[in-house]
């Protein structure tokens, strides 16, 4: 018999929490347990999610009290940062797994986060515990682990397009631009993500610096004099393109850049190199991940040899986020990595 292990959703009513939900509807292992939230608690969740009425026509919104009542194996936490730690110590403390898709703990030390958050984590021994949630990365370290960062949807992408470069020493520099769509704001407008003002505009609102920059250097120990990350806003509701100019800490042939890729993705079940030819197909567009857990990624040397443009695309509220959240989940249950995540692409959308 297929071991059943049951999920709460924190946060179920937003944007990720809904991607959780849908992933978890056609799970064969995890099934959800509670669906949290406080502004709707009572309603169904397809009144919020109305494309899931099909699969959880009979689940409705708890309240936090009543979800904290609740058994759980794993619990998946679509919460705003700064306040998902408290309850990833409830569910530790009772010997369950966390899936965290907040940033409270994603960063290693309390002072990266007094810098890039403008605040302390409130339980900096959390910070000990938690295995950054990119398996590509970290796959070992989630075997059995109990706690998943979440991960940024702007630094997995651009962790992903540069670790082959960053683990061979070649990133002399890179200038990296992320562009994003619309729904990395969350569900609620602002005047920065409300329609009206965001549509049909190419609006740069971070020049050199924003908190995704942080897990980056992390993760692909870098130093934050040789990178710098643009955010433009653009015309799309979900996705993320990161492009990265990188100046080469030596010269290089294409061929050496080819199998350094390929030795990082060979084996990797959601990320897969753009092809050299044809053209149009070299540098990834995030249309062509949309819906699903994958992961494109592409570059273009320079006949110099010194310059490289790579380029990186997902899914922000898949790979991005529950993608990689219910991935890491799977790794720290025991069960098979790409476990209820073999949606193809949604193409054209």
């Amino acid at each position: 018999m297929t071991t059943r292990f049951r999920a709460a959703v924190w946060g179920a009513n937003g944007m990720a929490g809904g991607e959780v939900l849908r992933i978890l509807a056609a799970h064969p292992s995890v099934g959800v347990s509670c669906a949290v939230s406080r502004s709707r608690s009572g309603q169904p969740v397809w009144h919020a999610h109305p494309h899931l009425r099909s699969a959880f026509p009979e689940l409705v919104f708890s309240a936090p009290e009543e979800a904290l009542e609740r058994e759980a194996d794993v619990a998946f936490l679509a919460l705003p940062h700064g306040t998902a730690q408290p309850l990833i110590k409830v569910y530790l403390d009772r010997g369950g797994k966390v899936a965290d898709l907040s940033a409270d703990v994603r960063l290693r030390s309390a002072s990266d986060y007094r810098r890039w958050y403008g605040a302390p984590p409130l339980h900096p021994e959390l910070l000990e515990r938690a295995v950054y949630g990119l398996p590509e990365l970290h796959r070992e370290a989630l075997r059995g682990a109990s706690l998943a960062s979440g991960v940024g949807c702007n630094a997995s992408c651009s962790i992903l397009g540069l670790y082959p470069l960053a683990r061979a020493g070649l990133v002399g520099e890179a200038r990296i631009e992320v562009r994003v769509g619309s729904s990395e704001a969350g569900a609620a407008p602002t005047v920065g993500s409300h329609h009206p003002y965001r549509s049909r505009t190419l609006r740069v609102y971070e020049a050199f610096r924003h908190r995704h920059l942080a897990e980056i250097l992390q993760e692909l120990d870098l130093s934050e004099d040789r990178v710098t990350l643009t955010m433009t806003a653009v015309e799309m509701i979900r996705g993320v393109q990161m492009i990265a100019q990188v100046s080469l800490s030596r010269s290089v042939r294409e061929a050496e850049l080819w199998k350094l890729y390929r030795a990082a993705y060979a084996d990797e079940p959601f990320v897969s190199l753009c092809p050299a030819r044809p053209s149009h197909l070299r540098l990834p567009d995030p249309k062509l991940l949309t819906g699903s857990n994958r992961v494109l990624t592409g570059f273009s040397l320079h006949e110099d040899g010194r310059r490289l443009i790579v380029v990186c695309a997902l899914d922000n509220l898949m790979k991005g986020a529950a993608g990689s959240a219910v991935q890491s989940a799977n790794l720290m249950l025991g069960l098979p990595e790409g476990e209820g995540l073999g949606m193809l692409p949604v193409y054209p959308a």
